[in-house]
């Protein structure tokens, strides 16, 4: 039986109890995966962790909006292109009926209905293209573009399919400027700003991790250490002459 002094066993104890506390500590840090798990631990790095979760946060409630935004632009880019489409076939039909040779009346009366029903197409296009409850292309409040409907275009002679031709080309240069400035704020404004939005999330989030995440491998080195400790501290204590009630009280949590 080793015989220690009381003031050496009670040295002990505190050292165990010490031992355990960061024991504890270690192990609710291995729990949680976080450094900081109370303002305790680091008020400072709580704090500047919190600004960066509260700034993500806002960042990704932004891409969040502007992916919607883009989305709205991309439907109305969709709808418009197929616009574009139907005025190089509309004047296709334009050009073939102003071809006044060869050319029976059943064949341009063909022509009249295909160019009257692409006209309809066309500025049903306008009226009905939406994202949610917003239309896109009339020109309202929340639209993205103002395109102007077409009237039916009359194909009946080589001469009205000429001056056809004319009005069609007009509606082509205005809806390609459609197209371009709609492409244009897609790329330069929307797509670019979400890049830079989700660059700076994936910066924060790393800054962020290292202030508040554990480092794995330092903290089970910890565990382990003190793990060691207390069971030598205890070890120890049993030896001693004197059986101490502050042990068994720091067990308990007394």
């Amino acid at each position: 039986m080793i015989t220690l002094s009381n003031n050496w066993s009670t040295n002990l104890v505190r050292n165990i109890g010490l031992s355990v506390t960061a024991l504890n500590r270690s192990a609710e840090r291995l729990a949680s995966g976080l450094r900081i798990n109370r303002a305790s631990d680091d008020p400072a790095g709580l704090v500047i962790s919190e600004q960066m979760r509260s700034r993500i946060a806002s960042l990704n409630q932004e891409i969040e909006n502007t992916t919607n935004v883009l989305n709205k632009y991309r439907t109305a880019d969709s709808a418009v292109l197929q616009m574009r489409r139907s005025l190089t076939e509309l004047r296709t039909y334009a050009v073939a009926a102003a071809n006044d040779g060869g050319l029976d009346e059943g064949a341009r009366a063909a022509y009249q209905t295909a160019a009257d029903n692409l006209v309809g197409s066309y500025n049903y296009m306008i009226d009905n293209t939406s994202f949610g409850t917003q239309t896109l292309l009339d020109g309202s409040s929340m639209s993205v573009a103002d395109i102007e409907k077409m009237e039916n275009y009359d194909l009946s002679s080589a001469e009205a399919a000429e001056a056809a031709i004319g009005e069609i080309d007009q509606q082509i240069e205005s809806v390609d400027a459609t197209l371009s400035e709609i492409g244009s704020r897609q790329a330069n404004e929307f797509e670019s700003n979400l890049a830079n939005m989700r660059i700076e999330v994936q910066n924060l989030s790393a800054a962020e991790s290292q202030i508040r995440d554990v480092d794995y491998l330092a903290e089970y080195a910890s565990f382990i250490k003190n793990s060691l400790a207390v069971q030598a501290g205890v070890a120890l204590l049993a030896h001693t002459s004197k059986p101490s009630m502050s042990l068994v009280n720091l067990l308990r949590g007394d």
